[in-house]
C-alpha cells in the first residue's frame, strides 16, 4: 500500500471526514469530486453520511485501484455494514415473491418480548405486517383511517422483542400526536412510553415523538441520540417530505437516515400530484441504493402517459404494502357538489379582481418567481370566489399561506366595493354553511366544516354563534406549543369540546391545522368544504377524519363542496380530479375520496404545478 486514509464520523449534524497519509494527489483531487465533498482547511475532505455511502463502492475501487489502504472508525464501520446489510435486503426484496412472509405468529414472536399486542387486528392489518417484517426497511401506503399506526406501534414491537431496535423516532405533524399518544395504551401492554420533543434535548422515551417543523433544528440532538441506540424511525405522513432535498424537511430526514436501524414510512397519498413525489420517500427508505430509479423514467416526465404511471405501482411493489378502502368494509361516502351562485356584489367583485390579472400575466414565464405570483393570484380568486371579505388589508397570525394582503389603489371601484362589501352581502357560501350546519344540528348531527382561510372560519362563528362552535386553525396554539398557558383555547381542548360536548354542533377547521391524524369518525359523518386548492398534498385527508375504520355499516358519511359558479372553484375540481385518477392508476385504487386539502410543506400551498398554470390562465381568459 502506499498510503492511507482513515475515516470517522464527527460533527453536528455528523459528517464522514477524510483524513489522507502519503494519498497520491491525484486520487485526492477525484475523491473530493465525491457525493458533494468540501476540503476542509486542514486538508481534509467532509462529506454527508448519506453522500458517501451513495459513492461507497466507487470510493472503495479507486483506493483498490491506487494501493491506497482505507481506515474506517468504528462509527463509519457501523455506517457501513448498515449499507451493506440494506443492500442484501434490497435485492432480496426485488427477489421476494408474495407468498415469501413471515406467516406471522403475533404471539409466539412477541412471547419473550417487553410488549403484548392487546389490540384485534383485521386480516389485512397482519398481511401488511406479515411482508414488512420480511423487509429491512418498508412503507404503509394504506388508505387514511386503515390503522397505518397500530400497524407501525406492533411492527416496532416485533423488532424490539427481536432485540433489533430499542428506541421508536416519529417524526409527523402535531395534529398526529394525538394518534400516537392514544394507539400506544390502546395497541400495546404494557404501553411504551411516550413523549413529545419539544426543547433542545431528546426525551427519556421508548417512544419520542418530533412535528416536521421542529425537525430541522432538532437534527444533531437526534443523530448524537441515534448514535448511543438503537432507533426505528417511522415517517408518518410521509408525503410530507416529498420534496426531497430541496426542502428543508426532506434535507434533515436524509441526514438522520444512515443513522437509523429501520426505517418506515406511513402514507395514504405517496403521490399525489405525480410519480415525482416518490422519489424523495424511496430514497429515504433506500439512501445508498436510490431505490428510486425503479420508477420508469417516462412516469418522472412531465406530462407522463396514463400507461406509465400505470406501473409505477409494479415497479416500486417490493417495497410496499397498500390497503385500499374496499377491504376496510366502510359503507360509501357521499361526496356532492353543490353549486353555489355568488351574490351580485361579490360577483363584481370577482370580475373586476379577474380583469386586473387576465392581460397582465406572462403565459410564457415559468420561472419561480412567476410561478410563486401565479400562486398568489389564484389566492386572491379563491377568496374572492368563498368571500370577498377575505381581501382586505390587515394580518392575521393565524394564516396557513404566506402571501401579503390584497393591494388595490385607495379610492378605486375594486377598493371600495371590497372596503364596504360586508355592509350590503353575506357571502353564498357563508350562507351555504349556515343553512347544513343548520339543518343538521336538528337533527342533532355534528358537522366539520373545512376553509383554508381563518377569516372564514372567524365569521363562521359568529354566524353559527348558537350552535357553539369550536374553532381550529393555526391562530390556535397546541398543547405542543409555548404559546400555550395553562387554561387557554388549544385545538386539543377544542376537538375534545367538539367531541364530548353535546351543545357543540360544528368543528371550524383550517387544513393546515387539522388535516391528517384526527379522528372524529365516532362523532361526525357531515362535512361542508368552503374552499379548496389546487395542491393536492394532504389529497384524501379531510374526509378520512370522519370515514375511516370502525365506522358502522347503517352510518351514512356525508361531504358536501361548496363551488362557486363562474369562478376558479370549477377550475381546481378539474384538476384535483385528474390527479385522483393518476393516483388511483397508481396504486390500483378505483375508489379513492375525491377531495383535496393543501400542503403545508411549502408556502406556495394555492398553486401546485405546470398543469395547475396552465388552467389558471385558461380560468383568467374564458369569459361567461
Amino acid at each position: 500500500m502506499t498510503g492511507r486514509i482513515e475515516a470517522d464520523l464527527s460533527g453536528e449534524p455528523p459528517l464522514v471526514r477524510l483524513r489522507g497519509h502519503d494519498v497520491p494527489r491525484p486520487l485526492w483531487y477525484e475523491l473530493e469530486l465525491l457525493g458533494d465533498a468540501e476540503r476542509g482547511r486542514d486538508g481534509s475532505i467532509t462529506v454527508q453520511p448519506v453522500s458517501f455511502l451513495q459513492t461507497a463502492r466507487r470510493f472503495v475501487d479507486l483506493l483498490l485501484d491506487a494501493g491506497v489502504a482505507f481506515e474506517p472508525s468504528p462509527a463509519v464501520r457501523d455506517l457501513v455494514g448498515r449499507s451493506s446489510r440494506d443492500d442484501r435486503a434490497f435485492a432480496a426484496a426485488l427477489t421476494r415473491t408474495d407468498d415469501a412472509g413471515v406467516d406471522l405468529d403475533l404471539e409466539d414472536l412477541l412471547r419473550s418480548g417487553p410488549h403484548e399486542v392487546i389490540r384485534d387486528l383485521r386480516d389485512f392489518q397482519i398481511e401488511n405486517l406479515d411482508t414488512l417484517a420480511a423487509l429491512a426497511h418498508g412503507a404503509d401506503f394504506s388508505v387514511p383511517g386503515a390503522g397505518k399506526t397500530t400497524v407501525a406501534y406492533v411492527l416496532h414491537a416485533l423488532q424490539k422483542a427481536g432485540g433489533a431496535v430499542d428506541k421508536l423516532l416519529v417524526v409527523s405533524p402535531l395534529s398526529a400526536y394525538g394518534a400516537w399518544e392514544e394507539d400506544a395504551v390502546e395497541v400495546l401492554d404494557p404501553a411504551p412510553r411516550v413523549e413529545r420533543m419539544s426543547g433542545a434535548a431528546v426525551p427519556n422515551a421508548d417512544v419520542v415523538l418530533v412535528n416536521y417543523q421542529r425537525l430541522p433544528q432538532s437534527v444533531p440532538a437526534l443523530a448524537s441520540w441515534a448514535s448511543r441506540h438503537r432507533v426505528h424511525l417511522v415517517l408518518d405522513e410521509a408525503h410530507r417530505a416529498k420534496r426531497g432535498v430541496t426542502g428543508e424537511w426532506g434535507r434533515a430526514l436524509m441526514v438522520l437516515a444512515p443513522l437509523m436501524v429501520r426505517r418506515d414510512i406511513l402514507t395514504g397519498t405517496p403521490a399525489p400530484n405525480h410519480p415525482r413525489d416518490l422519489v424523495a420517500l424511496l430514497d429515504f427508505l433506500w439512501p445508498s441504493r436510490r431505490a428510486s430509479a425503479r420508477i420508469p423514467r417516462a412516469a418522472l416526465a412531465k406530462d407522463p402517459p396514463e400507461s406509465a404511471v400505470r406501473v409505477v405501482g409494479e415497479a416500486i411493489s417490493p417495497f410496499f404494502v397498500r390497503t385500499d378502502k374496499t377491504r376496510l368494509g366502510l359503507p360509501d361516502a357521499r361526496v356532492q357538489e353543490l353549486p353555489v351562485p355568488m351574490g351580485p356584489l361579490q360577483a363584481a367583485v370577482y370580475e373586476a379582481l379577474r380583469d386586473r390579472y387576465a392581460g397582465s400575466l406572462d403565459v410564457d414565464a415559468r420561472d419561480r418567481a412567476t410561478f410563486a405570483r401565479m400562486g398568489q393570484v389564484t389566492m386572491y380568486l379563491l377568496q374572492a370566489a368563498s368571500s370577498p371579505r377575505l381581501l382586505r388589508t390587515g394580518y392575521d397570525p393565524g394564516r396557513a399561506y404566506r402571501y401579503p394582503p390584497l393591494e388595490v389603489p385607495a379610492g378605486s371601484r375594486l377598493s371600495t366595493m371590497i372596503e364596504r362589501y360586508a355592509e350590503h352581502e353575506v357571502p353564498a357560501k357563508v350562507e351555504a354553511v349556515a343553512r347544513i350546519v343548520g339543518a343538521n344540528a336538528e337533527e342533532g348531527r355534528k358537522t366539520l366544516v373545512w376553509s383554508n382561510f381563518p377569516d372564514n372560519l372567524h365569521d363562521l362563528r359568529e354566524q353559527l354563534a348558537s350552535l357553539e362552535p369550536a374553532m381550529v386553525h393555526g391562530g390556535v396554539p397546541s398543547l405542543d406549543e409555548d404559546s400555550a398557558p395553562a387554561g387557554t383555547t388549544t385545538r386539543e381542548r377544542e376537538i375534545a369540546r367538539f367531541r364530548h360536548d353535546g351543545d357543540c354542533k360544528v368543528l371550524l377547521a383550517n387544513p393546515a391545522a387539522l388535516s391528517e391524524g384526527v379522528s372524529l369518525h365516532r362523532e361526525c359523518h357531515d362535512a361542508v368544504y368552503m374552499d379548496r386548492t389546487f395542491n393536492a398534498g394532504q389529497y384524501l385527508q379531510s374526509l378520512d377524519r370522519i370515514h375511516r375504520l370502525g365506522l358502522p355499516q347503517d352510518v351514512v358519511t356525508t361531504a358536501t363542496v361548496l363551488t362557486s359558479t363562474g369562478s376558479i372553484d370549477e377550475s381546481v375540481n378539474r384538476r384535483l380530479e385528474i390527479k385522483t385518477k393518476r393516483l388511483a392508476a397508481m396504486l390500483a385504487d378505483h375508489n379513492l375520496t375525491r377531495l383535496a386539502l393543501p400542503d403545508e410543506d411549502d408556502g406556495t400551498v394555492f398553486l401546485d404545478d405546470d398543469r395547475d398554470l396552465e388552467e389558471l390562465l385558461a380560468h383568467l381568459g374564458r369569459r361567461p
